[in-house]
């Protein structure tokens, strides 16, 4: 379509409203400037585009620049409520500016995304996320957007355990900028949060930002930002954004199931883990239900427990791995901190804090094909489990949960600051496109052996299954995990 011809494809839009988004667009050129901007010609420019696209899109698109303002109320001493405010509607405006009496939009249009700055170094890893190369989905920013179908002022976010709260501006857009308790400084942590109230498309932009991203390019990315009207209903660039409606809803659910459904998936009777299997026992892997599985079988031939990493392949051993162990070779220990959380009127901190050893889990996983038709690239996965059995039941624990407070104790959570990954940061045999965890080919009757490696605490070796199912169910209890079976390799 040519840019002329857009202005049929949109309603006309009346001069009485014409008049009123001018005006408006005079004034905020002299009393805004946004974040960033080196010149008061810069913000015209904006504002000059801002008239151009009102005028090719009509009225409905760029409802509400003047009638809606983000802002930000306390909420005890470290609570931030962010809403949208309505300014003197009236039924002739709203219906004017394209929205119902109730002030639901009667059109959101999809928008296109394109971030116009990125700090040095910084990729997108996949539809609205960012990270540094150097980190890869570590940290960095992730953008998500609300489609504000019930109206922009319905918005409303409550935030607590706030370390610092202000308003910002980007791109003429009025915004709120959060700062949360960055507890664990050598690691990377969401802890910041943008938002930015875009009511002329009726989207909320809500940005989570990761603690190797200062504030000053955050906020620069923030600038970058622009979003585009469009009729298009596909396209890389088109955001995947969230009607407010279904967010409500689900959050309404989540606030009246959550703690039950969690406890749902990491909790299951001790007789549905009865295919529980031993250490050199063979045992079917078709049971995931994929056809590339079709006479696999499986067997976990031996674990061994090591304070370094001799057993390991020095080829494999990445960079991350290798920072847990010290000059001389031994692993390093790991640190548990004891968390009191915060709220409304607190912070989050460190209580107190241990050491406790580290150990490297070693395992020898033979996949062996009993069928009569070669496999090509197989997939593996193996993620060390800690399920615990307690009152007929067994359930998982997280490096979350490394401990349940007793009564008295002045913190809530128990959090392993060590390696601390489930899934295997170690395995000796590669293949596929990007050379990772695939068997490229088992003949009939081939048994290709693959050694596996995980980083522990020595307190956590008594409650270690090994998840064999490439579906995962590391984190909590999956239907095919239950049905190909955990391995018991507990110390």
């Amino acid at each position: 379509m040519r840019l002329e011809d857009l202005k049929y494809e949109f309603p006309e839009m009346s001069e009485e409203m014409r008049a009123m988004i001018e005006r408006e667009v005079e004034k905020q050129v002299k009393t805004e400037r946004p974040q960033f901007q080196k010149s008061h010609r810069a913000v015209g420019r904006t504002a000059a585009a801002s008239i151009a696209a009102v005028l090719l899109l009509g009225t409905t698109v760029f409802a509400g620049v003047s009638i809606y303002r983000l802002q930000r109320e306390p909420v005890g001493d470290h609570g931030v409520s962010v809403t949208i405010s309505e300014d003197g509607r009236t039924a002739a405006s709203t219906e004017a500016e394209g929205t119902s009496s109730s002030g639901a939009p009667q059109e959101v249009p999809g928008v296109k995304m394109e971030a116009g700055y990125l700090p040095e170094g910084m990729v997108e890893t996949e539809n609205g996320k960012y990270s540094f190369e150097n980190a890869m989905y570590k940290g960095g920013v992730s953008i998500t957007f609300y489609r504000m179908d019930t109206g922009d002022s319905q918005f409303e976010m409550l935030h607590h355990d706030v370390v610092s709260s202000e308003d910002i501006t980007v791109n003429g857009y009025q915004g709120v900028y959060l700062e949360f308790p960055h507890l664990y400084e050598e690691e990377i942590t969401f802890n910041q949060r943008i938002y930015v109230a875009y009511t002329d498309v009726h989207h909320v932009m809500e940005m989570y930002v990761a603690s190797d991203v200062s504030k000053e390019e955050a906020l620069k990315i923030a600038e970058g930002i622009k979003l585009t009207p469009t009729k298009d209903t596909q396209g890389e660039d088109l955001v995947a954004d969230w009607d407010w409606s279904s967010y409500l809803e689900s959050r309404e659910e989540n606030a009246q199931s959550q703690t039950e459904d969690i406890e749902s998936r990491i909790t299951v009777p001790k007789e549905e883990m009865k295919q529980t299997h031993s250490i050199g026992e063979r045992f079917s892997a078709e049971k995931t239900g994929l056809d590339q599985y079709k006479g696999l079988a499986v067997t976990v031939a031996d674990v061994r427990v090591s304070d370094d990493l001799s057993l390991l392949n020095e080829t494999f051993i990445d960079e991350e791995l290798k920072a847990q162990a010290s000059a001389d070779g031994k692993l390093l220990p790991a640190t548990i901190q004891y968390i009191k959380e915060g709220g409304i009127d607190s912070l989050s901190e460190v209580v107190s804090s241990r050491e406790v050893p580290q150990k490297l889990v070693y395992a020898t996983v033979e996949y062996t094909n009993t069928g009569d038709t070669e496999l090509s690239e197989v997939l593996f996965f193996g993620s060390l489990t800690r399920i615990r059995e307690k009152d007929g039941k067994m359930r998982i624990t997280t490096s979350e949960m490394y401990e349940e407070p007793a009564e008295g104790d002045t913190w809530t959570r128990a959090v392993n600051r060590g390696f601390a990954y489930w899934e295997m940061p170690y395995y000796d045999v590669h293949g596929g496109e990007r050379d990772n965890n695939y068997i490229p080919s088992i003949k009939p009757g081939e048994t290709v052996t693959v050694h596996m490696g995980w980083i522990v605490t020595e307190e956590e070796l008594k409650d270690l299954y090994l998840n064999l199912d490439t579906f995962g169910g590391a984190y909590e209890f999956s239907d095919t995990s239950l049905q190909m079976g955990y391995v018991d390799i507990r110390q």
